[in-house]
């Protein structure tokens, strides 16, 4: 790695998460935490060579050193004292624009190629297309029920047998795309749509539900996740991403900013069309009701085109060539704040029905604390043109209810800061040719973030869900029988009887107050393991402790005898033990939450027939640089049998466990393990024979170790993936 390799490398790795997460079915999180991985990988690693913490061993490089390599000074002349530390700092902030490039690279090479017919249709050929209403109509229905609120809107406006007829095909256009899963307030709700289906099937319809892909997401994974897949199975109606249907060029008028461009071809053949938006704000446009929704019904995945052609005027021009025939605003859980995706939910029980979508959206409007033809671009420019009534006033008074937070007219609306920003930034980025690839794929995920500093308001959510995880899922659900209540106290004494006589060992071999670093992580890993102990179960937590004192008396008595390393102390065998004893346990505990984390995130789904493969690899990594290094040769063959022996008892173990356990395993070994060698070899607590700061292989080789524990444990009949407490009951 060097900052000569490196970027071509990163740009590689870049193009390979794009087509591996297509073909694994990873969503937007998935792909970000493993881009996220590669490039801190690539950045702490060559860190590490440019401060010359590590030699560099590749074959054809090995008589440079670390920071040489980084600059490749045999070929560039350029040494590490010619090069001003700001620079490097921007060479490595430059890591993950390497990475982003290779993505959005294959992001546009694989970008859907829209195969449109040759046929240019226009609004004529538009089965739904329909005259203004004469009078415009709406209905506002509060109730915590919302199939009887959907109920209650339509029949006011007539029924739905005054919009749809036996036979007639009835596309439904919800919000699916649009949306973030885990925020009921983003998306349409089922049970809204639910309603609207049983009345259409009671006239004789035939309804579809559609939405198209978005900037930010793709509708299957969302569909998935926001468990509209399963409520269409279930209901047996027919759910279609816009994308995936026959695509028709359409003529939006000589006057339209759009001119002609892609459509589905079901909006043209549907003889009525029912959008069903869920009521949010929205940063550039105020508000996404029936009007924006039916912007999510043009199929072009580039939509960063129709934000410089002016994003309120396509919203008008796309309702003018496919007018909702009647529009049905999802109030029951809203979202207000930084919408459409960082909103925060409003249970708000409302539902808003239309005939005509400017009404609907009016009046939403109005609900929600706007003034339409004031603060509204697109409803003011459809009021304007008469596309419909924009100018209905809604009485508060005919609410059955007051809201009881008081949201009525008053919800939050996105800051104007963050707003202004927002709008800066996006037309900012589309000045630049090429780089509406770059809008395609960030989008309003990355504009958010950087806009909503301080970077405070983050850190404390997080660090409080950080807390959440580590110390009270380890003290709760853990039952508290009287059993419970034994089996902590026993873990917690074996811990603390394992810490005491490390902290002994530390004392006396003399390495107290030597390095604030080392000592800091070390009582680190003393709180985490005993944390770890009051969760684990006793049989396993007492197993291991023997295992991994006996693993590590031998693995550090071979090293010692083949001048791989020395110790500075009279005495650092007990400190050396239980030290591997409490970093162990810390490894397993951590390991067991990353493993949650690995599961949550679903990237491991189409994998699990693979699960040796993190050992493998990972071991074949290790052989390199124990050959690399000179280990190898230094330590002789009997070192190299006591690893081989490590790695079968890793194939072992790994056979046994899931593929985001070894995974986990894998990377908090590594992790953990090549810090406290790190900060070892910084304090002089150890030396490696060939006097580099850190041996790479030995970093690696806690990867082995942390197998031969497991392995040894397993042999027992023990399986330390399975070692912590569930519930209330003891097992042990």
């Amino acid at each position: 790695m060097s900052f000569l390799i490196d970027p071509p490398l990163l740009f590689l790795s870049g193009l390979a998460l794009y087509f591996g997460g297509k073909g694994l079915d990873w969503n937007c999180r998935s792909k970000i935490v493993v881009g996220v991985a590669i490039t801190l990988t690539f950045i702490v690693f060559s860190t590490l060579l440019y401060a010359d913490i590590i030699r560099c061993v590749f074959p054809f490089f090995s008589s440079l050193t670390g920071s040489e390599f980084m600059f490749h000074t045999n070929i560039t002349g350029i040494s590490k004292s010619d090069v001003p530390l700001e620079i490097v700092i921007i060479l490595f902030l430059l890591y993950p624009f390497w990475l982003y490039a290779g993505y959005a690279s294959a992001w546009k090479i694989d970008r859907r190629k829209l195969r449109p017919s040759k046929t240019i249709y226009s609004r004529q050929d538009v089965k739904s297309r329909r005259a203004v209403p004469s009078s415009s109509k709406y209905a506002v229905i509060r109730g915590p029920e919302p199939r009887e609120s959907v109920k209650k809107a339509v029949e006011q406006l007539g029924g739905i047998r005054h919009f749809v007829k036996d036979g007639d095909k009835v596309l439904i256009k919800v919000n699916i795309c649009g949306g973030v899963p885990d925020r009921k307030g983003t998306f349409t709700s089922t049970e809204v749509v639910d309603a609207l289906v049983d009345l259409v099937r009671a006239e004789g319809g035939v309804p579809t539900i559609a939405d198209s892909d978005m900037i930010w997401t793709r509708f299957w994974p969302a569909a998935t996740d926001s468990g509209w897949k399963e409520w269409a199975e279930k209901k047996g109606v027919r759910l279609v991403n816009l994308a995936d249907t026959e695509i028709a060029k359409f003529d939006f008028g000589k006057d339209s900013v759009v001119g002609v461009d892609y459509v589905s071809k079901e909006a043209i053949d549907a003889d009525v069309i029912i959008s069903v938006p869920v009521m949010k704000t929205h940063l550039l446009t105020a508000v996404t009701l029936g009007m924006k929704n039916m912007y999510g019904t043009l199929p072009e995945i580039n939509k960063a085109k129709y934000h410089r052609k002016d994003i309120e005027q396509v919203i008008y021009w796309i309702n003018r060539a496919f007018a909702p025939n009647l529009t049905v605003i999802d109030g029951t859980i809203g979202g207000e704040g930084i919408g459409p995706l960082s909103c925060e939910d409003v249970d708000f029980e409302t539902v808003v029905a239309s005939n005509d979508v400017v009404t609907a959206d009016a009046i939403a409007c109005q609900l929600m604390g706007y003034k339409p033809l004031e603060e509204v671009t697109h409803i003011k420019i459809a009021d304007e043109r008469h596309l419909g009534d924009g100018s209905k006033v809604y009485d508060f008074g005919d609410l059955p209810y007051k809201h009881i937070a008081g949201k009525d007219g008053n919800w939050i609306r996105p800051d104007p800061g963050v707003k202004n920003f927002y709008d800066w930034a996006t037309k900012l980025v589309l000045k630049f040719p090429g780089w509406e690839t770059f809008f395609n794929i960030s989008a309003d995920f990355f504009l958010y973030d950087l806009a909503r500093l301080p970077v405070l308001g983050y850190l404390t959510p997080a660090l409080l869900r950080f807390m959440n995880d580590v110390v009270y899922d380890s003290l709760e659900g853990q039952g508290n029988t009287k059993a419970d209540r034994r089996r902590r106290r026993i873990n917690l004494s074996l811990v603390l009887m394992v810490a005491l006589i490390s902290l002994a060992g530390f004392y006396y071999s003399g390495y107290l107050w030597r390095s604030l670093l080392f000592e800091f992580s070390y009582l680190i890993a003393i709180g985490v393991s005993l944390l770890v102990g009051l969760r684990m179960k006793t049989r396993p937590l007492l197993t291991m402790i023997g295992v991994t004192a006996a693993v590590s008396f031998f693995v550090e008595k071979s090293l010692i005898s083949t001048n791989v390393l020395t110790y500075d102390g009279s005495n650092s065998f007990p400190f050396m033990v239980t030290g591997w004893t409490l970093l162990m346990i810390s490894i397993l505990g951590i390991s067991d939450l990353s493993r949650k984390w690995l599961v949550d995130l679903d990237i491991f789904t189409k994998l699990h027939k693979w699960r040796a493969v993190p050992a493998v690899f990972a071991s074949l990594v290790f052989a390199a640089f124990y050959f690399w290094e000179g280990y190898y040769k230094l330590a002789g063959p009997n070192m190299a049998l006591i690893y081989l022996g490590m790695v079968a008892l890793g194939l072992l173990s790994s056979r046994r466990c899931s593929m985001e356990w070894n995974c986990s395993l894998v990377i908090v070994s590594l992790v953990l393990g090549g810090c406290i060698e790190l900060f070892g070899s910084l304090a002089g607590f150890w030396n490696y024979h060939y006097g580099e700061t850190l041996a790479i292989f030995i970093t690696l080789a806690w990867i082995l170790n942390a197998w031969a524990v497991h392995g040894v444990v397993l042999l027992t009949g023990v399986n330390l993936s399975d070692s912590m407490v569930k519930g209330s009951k003891e097992v042990s």
